[in-house]
């Protein structure tokens, strides 16, 4: 009976653990979307074949967004605008990297989301922020897109940037808790122990002999107040629920 409860508990461990790792596939057809109309027909068609080849590389959609309007804030369009396709997508989860180029107010905001952001978190965004910056101010926008699909490139490519999101890393905590639970299973499925602290212990000749207190000393430890450095740009949460580094700066 014992045996039949592990293979059976066994077998709910490899399907959760299969379910966890899985990614549904798609394709889109769009990733260059120039509002703003500050690209060329050919820039277009040039960047758009460029980030279609990393994007499939990487299983990490690339999007370049511009737009030219005075009512809009560069973080919260690009939170509105990764909402919006990804419901017209239908997924859950949607790994992205992506720049978006306010025209208007002279803004950029870089953003990574899912493995966008466990690849590109706030300090890798900054710095290919800080690099494409002079391009952007120069006018020289389709370079500098194309630089922003080199690096993404780059780091898509390298270990990712925090230890705990590492996908090894997840998989030992994923196996370990699994294996705690099938384990706690399977003991508990032969019966629970009656014997505890109080079955040989007899309460009428057992008592407390004495109580003792000793005063040694009182210690104060004073800690350094630790200061907030978090840029108000990087990262957060679209009002759909998807959280995202990001990186904000002016060109």
């Amino acid at each position: 009976m014992r045996k039949k409860s592990f293979l059976i508990y066994t077998f709910l461990f490899s399907l959760f653990i299969s379910f966890l790792f899985a990614h549904p596939a798609f394709a889109i057809e769009q990733r260059i979307y120039d509002d703003a109309g500050i690209l060329s027909d050919a820039e277009k068609e040039e960047l758009e074949s460029y980030a279609q080849s990393v994007s499939e590389k990487w299983d990490t959609d690339v999007l370049i967004v511009t737009v030219d309007d005075p009512t809009i804030d560069v973080k919260d369009y690009t939170e509105d605008f990764y909402d919006r396709k990804i419901e017209e997508l239908g997924l859950d989860k949607w790994n992205v990297a992506m720049i978006t180029l306010d025209m208007n107010h002279r803004e950029v905001y870089l953003a990574g989301f899912y493995k966008g952001e466990l690849y590109l978190n706030g300090s890798r965004l900054d710095h290919i922020r800080e690099s494409i910056t002079p391009d952007l101010s120069a006018g020289a926008y389709s370079l500098a897109f194309q630089q922003f699909i080199d690096q993404v490139d780059h780091y898509l490519g390298s270990e990712p940037a925090n230890i705990f999101l590492q996908w090894w890393f997840q998989l030992i905590i994923a196996v370990v808790i699994g294996g705690l639970v099938v384990f706690s299973l399977f003991w508990q499925s032969g019966g629970k122990s009656t014997v505890h602290s109080s079955t040989y212990m007899d309460h009428k000749t057992s008592r407390v002999v004495a109580r003792k207190d000793d005063y040694l000393r009182t210690t104060v430890t004073k800690v350094r107040k630790p200061q907030n450095n978090q840029s108000s740009g990087g990262g957060g949460i679209t009002g759909g629920g998807h959280s995202h580094s990001g990186s904000r700066g002016s060109f």
